[in-house]
This record gives C-alpha cells, structure tokens and sequence, in this order.
C-alpha cells in the first residue's frame, strides 16, 4: 500500500539520520558540498518538523479510509429501575440489566466517504511537496553558506598576503631612507598604506567569521575540517523561457499550491453530503434482564435498513458550501501568487548568472594586464624610474581585482544554484541522498 511505503521512506530517513550522526562525530576527512547539504537537511529541526507533519496527514487518511468499514460497539449497564403499572395500580422495582451489540455499515452518505478520502489524501500530498521544499531551501542555503565561508577565506588569505606585500614595501622605503636615497615622506606614505592594508585583513577576518556563524546556523556546527571547493559543472536550460517552463511544472512549492487546491475542493464536494440522505445496515441484538417491571431474561434482534434525511438545518449546511467555495479560491489565489514568486526568484537568478558571467571575463582581462603592469612598475621602482605611489596604487588595484574575482565567481556560483533550486531541481542535480516524503500524484491541472 502508498501509505506503507511512505512509512518506509520516512523510517528510512530516520535511519539515514543515525547513520550521518555517527558518520560526522569524528572528522577525519575534509568536507564536500553534498555531503554537507545532506547533513544540513536531515538534522534541520524545520525540515524534522514537516516529516512529522506529512505522518501525520497520513494517519488522517488512515482514519478516512476507515470509514468504509463497519463499527461494532458493545454496550452494558446495570442500575435501579422502578415501575408504575396503571391497570394494576401498583408499582414494582427491580434491578435492571442491559447488554448489547450493534455492527452498522454505512451504504451511502452522499459522497462524503470518498470526498474525505481524496481531502486527506490531496493534504497528505500537500505535506509531502512542502518537506521537499523545505529540503530544497535547506540546501540552497546550505549551498550558499558553504561558496560564502570558501569567499570569505580567500578574501581572508588576499588581505594578508596584501598586508605582507605592504610590509615588504615599508622594509624596502625604510632601507632607502637610512641609505640617504629615499625620505621621510615615502615612509610615512608607506606607513599609511600598512595601516590601511592591516584594517583590511581586520575586516576581513570579522567577514570570516560571520561567515562561520552563518555556516554554523544552517548546518547546526562549525565546520569540523577543511572545505573542499566544489566543481561545478550544471547543465542549465538554454532560454529564460524554458527555465520557467521547468519551473511551473516542477518547483515543489507550486505542486504543494495546487495539491491544496485539489484539497480545498475535495472539502467543498464533501460539504454538499447534507444534501443528500445517509443509508445504513444495522444489526443490534440485546441482552437485557428484568426490564419494564417484568422479571426475567429479554433478547432481542433487530436488522434494519435505515435511511435518515434532514430536510432543514436552520441553514448551516448553506453556509458551509459558501465557506468550502471561498477555501477553493483562496488557495487557487496562494497558488497563483506562489507562481508570480517562483518566477520573480527564477528570473532574479537568471539575470545574476548572465550579468556575472559577463563580468567575469573583463575582470580577468583586467587582472592579466593590471598584472602585467605591477611587475613593471615593480622593476622601474627599483630603478628609481617609478614613484612609490605609483607602485601602490598598482598593487592595491591588483589586490582590489583579485578580491572583485573572488567575490564574482562566489557570486556565479550561487546563482547558478538560486536557478536549480528556482526551478525545482537542486535536490536531482546536487544527486543528494535524503529520503523525504515522495509523492507519486501530480496535480498540476488543478
């Protein structure tokens, strides 16, 4: 059965989350993306939280399907009974005794059985798209932490390579002034370009660390080893166009939108049922004992037929019909605003990618030439052909280039990863091993 086999799938996950604990207690080895984005997931409290969500709309549809089956109660009393008989004109009292069975199995109740069946089964569904989304944004966020803190380390690693290319620029003026060739003013420039380059590296290191914090917050610790910088290597949708097309069909938000749709109108079908009339089997037999002022045993067997049919209900089941219609267009209007979103986000993503990867390559044009002019204004300042200004500008613009690298291919990165997770394949792509709700339904006609 699905709701079996979803058991599974959620015990496995828990299965799975023992497993990573014990796996990541003791670190031995440097740390990969989607090892780490699989961690992230299965320890987040949120995405914890919607498992437990998704059993328990199952075990609602448990109870739902239930309806099928016949109910059997068992019911007994004992207490004081007493009894006036007019044609006697006497009264007796006795101890009387009841006990019975009844079994009733409804036939008909105006389609509510199956409309709860599908209201549940649709809530259900909805629970499950929502965990993979949750999954979903636990590893963007993951993603991005993790491209952040590798961002953040080597703009750490450039400040202090800067701040010892200062120093040796300060060592350099200082020997020249002692020497006679250089003056006071070149140190004092120096000195300032040291200071400036030591403030950097400064907050540089406070950028780091917020970094970890962020880092930690996702993950729930710090990382216990060295990240490993990963190599990415998506195949994305040529077009915009297509991106979104994947999109509208895919993201796990938007199924979850209009699995509550499919829910929201299941429970307006099912608000129609007081319409129409109920129709049970019933079987009673009881086994009562001195009863009516008559002593002695008294059985009894009933099987009937039963039909009931309220003809007025002082209005309340119009007014449930109004409250289910409105319930189906509300969440048709969450699900047409969840697309406006999923389209907002995607394109957002999309033009970072397009705009950043353009700016890549003139940004490694100009490091190639910035370069190649530092190494020249280096060996003219050593000949006394180059001002000691123009000899730090140049290599606080090379320094400020590589950091305008790091940041942008950081910046790449991440959108290629807001485009997979817009469209709703970071999970697939990423190949990440986490066991969620799955959910076989697609209700994307809704």
């Amino acid at each position: 059965m699905k709701n079996t086999s979803l058991k599974t799938k959620l015990l496995t996950s828990v299965i799975s989350a023992t497993i990573l604990q014990t796996c990541f207690v003791m670190p031995s080895y440097a740390m990969e993306l989607v090892p780490t984005i699989e961690d992230a997931i299965i320890h987040n409290p949120e995405f914890r939280q919607q498992i437990k969500i998704h059993q328990g709309a199952a075990a609602e549809l448990e109870g739902a399907e239930g309806s099928w089956l016949p109910t059997v109660d068992v019911a007994a009393g004992i207490g004081h009974e007493e009894t006036d008989i007019d044609s006697r004109g006497s009264s007796t009292s006795m101890t009387r005794k009841e006990s019975s069975i009844s079994i009733k199995e409804n036939l008909f109740e105006g389609f509510k059985t199956e409309n709860e069946i599908e209201r549940q089964q649709a809530k259900m569904d909805a629970a499950g798209y929502t965990a993979e989304a949750k999954a979903s944004k636990i590893a963007l966020d993951m993603a991005q932490a993790y491209v952040n803190l590798l961002k953040e380390q080597e703009l750490l690693r450039l400040e202090s390579e800067n701040r010892k290319t200062h120093e040796r620029i300060l060592d350099q003026i200082t020997q020249r002034s002692e020497a006679g060739i250089g003056n006071q003013v070149e140190v004092d420039q120096a000195k300032a370009r040291l200071a400036l380059a030591t403030s950097n590296q400064l907050a540089a290191h406070n950028n780091y660390n917020d970094a970890l914090s962020r880092f930690q917050r996702v993950l729930g610790r710090l990382p216990d080893n060295d990240l490993i910088k990963p190599d990415l290597n998506f195949k994305l949708p040529d077009t915009l166009s297509d991106a979104i097309d994947i999109a509208l069909l895919n993201h796990p938000t938007l199924r979850s939108a209009n699995a509550d749709i499919a829910q929201a109108q299941a429970q307006h079908r099912s608000a129609k049922s007081p319409y129409f009339p109920t129709l049970n089997i019933e079987l009673l037999k009881t086994y009562d004992e001195d009863i009516d002022g008559i002593k002695g045993k008294n059985e009894d067997l009933q099987a009937m037929l039963r039909l009931r049919y309220n003809l007025y209900n002082g209005g309340k089941d119009v007014a449930n019909r109004k409250r289910t219609a409105a319930g189906v267009q509300q969440a048709a209007e969450i699900r047409n605003n969840t697309r406006r979103q999923t389209i907002e986000n995607l394109r957002y993503a999309w033009d970072a990618k397009k705009y950043v990867g353009q700016q890549l390559v003139y940004i490694k044009k100009h490091i190639k030439l910035t370069y190649e002019t530092l190494e020249g204004y280096r060996k003219q300042f050593s000949l006394g052909r180059r001002s000691l200004l123009d000899l730090l500008n140049t290599e606080d613009e090379y320094n400020s280039a590589l950091r305008t690298l790091v940041t942008s291919e950081s910046d790449y990165a991440i959108a290629e990863f807001r485009i997979l997770d817009g469209m709703g394949k970071l999970i697939d792509t990423l190949k990440v091993n986490v066991n969620y709700a799955e959910v076989d339904k697609d209700y994307s006609n809704e």
